[in-house]
């Protein structure tokens, strides 16, 4: 006998799987009844996740703890994404790296604003930014909607939620409250966007900072702003929490 279940609790139980089927098999089956990417599918039997070589072996043929018993397998599904900073979506003075992964600004010019090339409507997703350098921390980190100007802050208008390293608020609107710490030079700033939820919560160097929004728009992109000569920020880590 075979039991199923997906991350989060939702019984799942498909009829075409069976102890005859391959592992990679039953993750097609996975990935086309939850119409998810392939290789956001994890598949764990009795424990132990199965990768590799054991990907190609029938359920009935691999060794797992208490085999005798019957076979639970849990599904998870894993969102991995991937985004870069946007060169058609930027303030003109700011200069992106080849790899859309570092915005700099070399010389003064107001607020100027970049935001992800990937827009976000569901799941649970974090990223990280290291501000490599920051003479006074005056950056915003977060994400806005459509029609966020460029050369705005995020937070300025309705159109962006952020958190500010210069004064630690967290910002919308154009009004600030008191949220988390200052940072600068060398922190690690972590957005947390749960679309699912509709919230957005920042880490700094993996201190937890709590809940900063609540009912944010069901679709925005990351984004980022720069304002003082000689600032430069880098995307580091992407992942779902």
């Amino acid at each position: 006998t075979i039991s199923t279940f997906y991350l989060g609790g939702e019984g799942m139980h498909l009829k075409e799987i069976s102890p005859g089927k391959t592992p990679k098999e039953i993750k097609k089956l996975i990935s086309s009844h939850y119409k998810c990417a392939l290789d956001e599918v994890r598949l764990v039997c009795n424990g132990i996740e199965v990768s590799g070589k054991a990907t190609d072996k029938p359920l009935a043929l691999l060794r797992f703890p208490n085999n005798n018993k019957d076979l639970s397998l849990l599904f998870v599904h894993e969102t991995r994404y991937r985004f870069k900073l946007d060169p058609k979506h930027k303030g003109k003075h700011l200069i992106l790296s080849s790899d859309g992964l570092t915005v700099s600004i070399p010389r003064h010019s107001g607020d100027q604003t970049v935001r992800g090339d990937q827009k976000l409507t569901k799941g649970k997703l974090y990223w990280d930014v290291h501000i490599d350098r920051s003479s006074n921390g005056r950056i915003n980190v977060g994400v806005c909607v459509e029609g966020h100007s460029l050369t705005s802050y995020v937070g300025q208008s309705k159109f962006g939620w952020a958190y500010y390293g210069n004064n630690g608020k967290r910002e919308h609107a154009g009004g600030s409250e008191k949220y988390g710490p200052t940072y600068g030079s060398g922190d690690t700033v972590r957005v947390m966007c749960d679309m699912d939820l509709r919230t957005l919560s920042f880490c700094k160097n993996g201190l937890y900072l709590g809940t900063a929004f609540h009912n944010i728009p069901a679709c925005v992109y990351p984004a980022i702003t720069l304002y003082t000569t000689g600032d430069r920020v880098s995307l580091r880590r992407f992942g779902t929490f």
